[in-house]
């Protein structure tokens, strides 16, 4: 588990394990997360928090971290990269008491600076009306590419949604740098 543990003074980035399912649960029976998530149950029960651990539990490296509080390593949200060849979606959440200190900002770049060379770009999907995560992934350094048609609704029944991309490069010199 070391491998994956990225700490910074703000977060620490882990993976998920079987003493945050209760967190999850909490996070994702909160409505003003759960609405604009097309796949997560709702309610999201105890059953289906492990489940979830579980299956990130079983992918090297894993999809999915815990983001964490330092010093008390207490789950605060989640955050994932799906990768697919050269692209990774992007997924995230906050337990509302931790939103609006930057913490998923923050989270994003941990996460990009410790991909390998052969991602070359991460895209997003968000709901229109989610203005603050549309501001985050702005913040972030990603570009609104148009529109995207998911397969599933979400809970108040959207099915398009607005699709963000960033592009990646690896510079000689300078590690992973990311804005183009």
């Amino acid at each position: 588990m070391s491998a994956h543990v990225i700490t910074t003074p703000r977060i620490r980035l882990r993976s998920l394990e079987m003493r945050d399912a209760a967190s999850l649960v909490e996070g994702l029976n909160d409505w003003t997360t759960a609405q604009w998530l097309p796949t997560v149950p709702f309610p999201y029960r105890i059953e289906d928090a492990k489940s979830f651990i579980s299956e990130c539990a079983a992918t090297t490296p894993p999809q999915a971290y815990a983001i964490a509080a330092p010093a008390t390593d207490e789950l605060v949200g989640v955050i994932g990269l799906v990768r697919s060849g050269e692209i990774g979606e992007l997924g995230y959440w906050l337990l509302p008491r931790h939103r609006s200190l930057g913490l998923v900002r923050e989270a994003i770049e941990c996460l990009i600076a410790r991909q390998d060379a052969s991602l070359t770009a991460i895209f997003a999907t968000v709901d229109r009306g989610n203005i603050p995560s549309v501001k985050l992934l702005e913040r972030a350094g990603f570009r609104l590419t148009g529109e995207h048609t998911r397969k599933s609704p979400n809970r108040q029944g959207n099915l398009v949604v607005l699709h963000y991309h960033r592009a990646l490069v690896r510079s000689a010199d300078a590690g992973l740098s990311s804005r183009l």
